[in-house]
């Protein structure tokens, strides 16, 4: 028998590691980007501007680099630094702090003796949110609470007599003094077993038992109605988060804890701008007279992302120590140690350093000029006006699903997440982006290009629809045409038109384009119109937009063909 030889390409085999080791380390956290600045409690319209923000950072950075790259020939050193950055400014999100908040709510003693957590009247309390207090509304457990309460003389006075406190009286108890603006020397605890929504704009629980200066009250009342405002620390985080309100007054940008989450999230985005905007002419460099291939190097990154978002979800719901507060720690450490071992393997790559053009201004002007180039950068904008609404929005509107609809899968709402990460990447981009040199070939760029705003339109459409989080999972096989298809026309496209000598130039234009325009614009709307009109109307409203873009490009392709 002959001997089998098999021949390994190690250049193209280091680059296929590359793709699978940084994607996934980036999926690891990156996917959850949007959810963990929720949950370090910024608003929507917060997480749009911070996004919107960051896409503008790539924007400017990308075309930066390529002119750089292209003039100095720093290719490989640029590559491996900021693969380095990126693992490590994801790790450092770990020790990002909340920004300022406390858990408040008024307890009222009357014929009954009531906490009230939220109000949409009061706006001393949260706003009360009925997805939040369905978690609670059933439970069997007793929920326990502590309460250090404001200054108010008629109310201590008047729970002091009602409750029987005699032996603690301010009048008979020189010890216990009070100032304004200072809480009162009292440790409550409260036991609840059941709850009520008391009124119809306020959400309270009844507090079956009250043990104060050890004085143990059951069902307690009060002779006159009195009232006062506490802060509260309860064994249930879903009571707590439903009576969290902002600690400061004004703006976030007047706090330190954002400073230093978006600078760190700055570094980040940059990291990965950089390496985004190299890695891929890098590919291009080792396939030569291949360029065809492109995807099925880049299929890879889309193995990874779908494997280490769904490992990463799956970890998050594991450590987590409640349903509702997620514990992320795990995947920041697994991001640093998948991007080490890339690093190590990205040193060995071989970087073709190209000669820059000197005249790479003049070139790429003249390239815009040209209509069907112009056409092009109008459709790299809108679908990343369209790319930021999943990014962004898509693990939001799941978590609002479940609550909404489905509180009680409240638990393992990560793993769902990752596994819809994990069918847009397996699923729908992998056998998109490995036929897409053939698929470019057979149908065109162009059209190509309108196929991507109508399989938008269609996914927008049945994001409005659903109203159980798990049926987001088959939608997430269009990412394969809206991504997977549309990436590789970007990028074909863009070493198709550009002059020999400004290739890395074009391509970072292009993804900046993609990027720092389309995502910038697609973070502040959809923030907005999220925050405004809620997820369902706003999907539905991008459906329309996809669909009305789609139908523009195919009457270019009819008239200028």
């Amino acid at each position: 028998m002959f001997p089998i030889r098999i021949q390994i390409n190690k250049r193209t085999l280091r680059m296929k590691l590359h793709y699978f080791l940084y994607m996934g380390g980036v999926a690891s956290v990156q996917g959850f980007a949007p959810t963990i600045a929720k949950q370090l409690g910024y608003s929507p319209m917060v997480v749009g501007s911070v996004f919107t923000y960051l896409s503008m950072l790539s924007f400017f950075v990308k075309p930066i680099v390529g002119i750089i790259v292209d003039k100095f020939r720093v290719k490989r050193i640029m590559f491996l630094a900021f693969v380095l950055l990126c693992g490590l400014t994801a790790f450092s999100i770990k020790f990002v702090p909340k920004i300022p908040t406390e858990a408040v709510a008024n307890l009222s003693c009357g014929a009954t003796t009531v906490m009230n957590v939220c109000s949409n009247d009061d706006d001393r309390l949260s706003q009360c949110d009925d997805s939040l207090f369905k978690l609670v509304k059933y439970s069997a457990e007793p929920i326990e609470c502590q309460l250090r309460c404001e200054q108010n003389k008629s109310f201590r006075d008047e729970i002091y007599r009602s409750w029987n406190i005699v032996d603690h009286n301010i009048d008979i108890n020189p010890n216990i003094t009070y100032k304004n603006d200072e809480f009162e020397d009292l440790d409550v605890t409260l036991i609840i077993y059941a709850t009520d929504q008391v009124e119809q704009n306020n959400v309270g629980f009844q507090v079956k038992s009250v043990h104060i200066m050890k004085t143990q009250v059951a069902f307690p009342v009060c002779q006159r109605p009195v009232s006062t405002r506490c802060k509260i620390n309860c064994s249930n985080d879903v009571v707590v988060e439903l009576a969290t309100v902002q600690k400061f007054e004004g703006s976030v940008f007047g706090l330190h804890q954002f400073w230093k989450y978006l600078t760190v999230m700055s570094l980040f985005w940059i990291s990965q701008a950089i390496t985004w905007s190299l890695q891929d002419p890098i590919c291009f460099d080792i396939l030569g007279d291949k360029p065809e291939d492109f995807g099925k190097q880049r299929c890879w990154g889309s193995i990874s992302w779908g494997i280490f978002s769904v490992f990463g979800g799956a970890l998050v719901d594991y450590f987590s120590y409640s349903d509702y507060e997620k514990n992320y720690v795990p995947v920041y450490y697994l991001c640093l140690v998948i991007i080490l071992w890339d690093f190590a393997l990205a040193y060995k790559i071989e970087v073709t350093e190209t000669i820059g053009s000197k005249n790479t201004f003049s070139d790429v002007f003249k390239l815009i000029t040209n209509m069907n180039v112009i056409v092009y950068l109008i459709w790299i904008v809108v679908m990343g006006i369209c790319t930021t609404m999943p990014w962004n929005y898509l693990f939001w509107y799941m978590e609002d699903l479940t609550q909404k609809y489905h509180s009680d899968k409240q638990s393992w709402t990560k793993t769902l997440q990752g596994l819809a990460i994990g069918i847009q990447c397996i699923g729908g981009e992998l056998p998109l982006l490995f036929f897409s040199g053939w698929l470019i070939k057979r149908i065109g760029h162009t059209y190509c290009m309108a196929l991507g705003l109508f399989t938008f339109a269609l996914r927008f459409y049945l994001y409005s629809v659903i109203t159980n989080p798990i049926w987001i999972l088959p939608v997430e096989f269009t990412n394969g045409i809206t991504f997977g298809l549309c990436h590789a026309v970007l990028l074909a496209y863009a070493r198709f038109v550009a002059p020999p000598n400004s290739a890395t130039t074009v391509v970072a234009l292009s993804g900046a384009l993609f990027e720092g325009v389309g995502t910038s614009i697609g973070g502040l709307v959809g923030g907005f119109m999220y925050q405004t009109y809620g997820g369902e109307k706003t999907f539905e409203l991008f459906a329309y937009g996809s669909l009305i873009m789609g139908i523009l490009h195919v009457i270019f392709i009819k008239l200028y063909r």
